[in-house]
């Protein structure tokens, strides 16, 4: 959450590709702002989300990491 509208799918994976277990990012189409990061695993995406919590991907945006709602 909480991404500007110049994030791409690409800028998402060029982040999360670093950590083990990445599978793909997606952002959501009529959704601006929102997007979905997928991992092989819950404790891989953990890993991920504890590093990027609140990492600012602009000066005035920080992104915000929660899992999806099974």
């Amino acid at each position: 959450e909480n991404l500007p509208p110049q994030c791409t799918a690409m800028m998402l994976a060029m982040l999360f590709q670093q950590y083990a277990g990445y599978v793909e990012a997606r952002l959501v189409p009529g959704k601006a702002g929102i997007a979905f990061v997928e991992f092989d695993d819950t404790f891989q995406a953990q890993q991920a989300k504890d590093s990027l919590q609140n990492f600012k991907i602009t000066p005035t945006h920080l992104m915000k990491i929660n899992f999806a709602k099974q």
